[in-house]
């Protein structure tokens, strides 16, 4: 995963310190008294479509906990997102109607959401998706989150955990 570690603000914007790539490489391990969470858990991770989220924190979360659950207590989803347009958002709304129809009803002990998105952090808002020019859409982080978790999705948020 490509990482830029250090920024520094130059005349009120901010730059990177340096223009070469830092490479982050990790392991996951457990000790002898680490500790489960034996009851189900839903993992979805928010995706804004065409973003290359290969091997990231979600799926080596899921690949971690593949080894003390089952099919039945482990639920992961990667979910492709964009809604930059008011046709796009509308296609959103029934596409999160049908992801809570088949998640079900919030039998879940532990709910982690990550949401994958390409923003200026210093901008405040985030990145909603492509308009119909083509231009880039960003909205405010509480209409982000309202469009996302829209409908009948919106009671999974409660007692969950939200990566962003």
């Amino acid at each position: 995963m490509l990482y830029f570690p250090f920024t520094q603000t130059v005349q009120g914007n901010t730059v990177l310190a340096s223009n070469e790539l830092t490479f982050i490489r990790g392991m996951c391990e457990r000790t002898s008294k680490s500790q489960v969470c034996g009851g189900p858990i839903l993992i979805i991770h928010f995706i804004y479509t065409g973003l290359n989220v290969r091997g990231g924190v979600p799926h080596i979360l899921n690949m971690a906990l593949e080894e003390y659950h089952s099919e039945n207590t482990l639920h992961y989803l990667d979910v492709v997102f964009d809604f930059g347009t008011h046709c796009k958002l509308c296609l959103w709304w029934s596409e999160a109607e049908s992801l809570a129809a088949m998640i079900g009803e919030d039998v879940f002990q532990q709910k982690i959401f990550f949401i994958s998105i390409h923003s200026k952090v210093t901008c405040g808002d985030l990145f909603a998706g492509k308009g119909e020019d083509r231009s880039d859409v960003a909205v405010r982080p509480e209409e982000f989150m309202n469009y996302l978790f829209s409908g009948s999705l919106q009671p999974l948020l409660e007692e969950s955990t939200t990566y962003q």
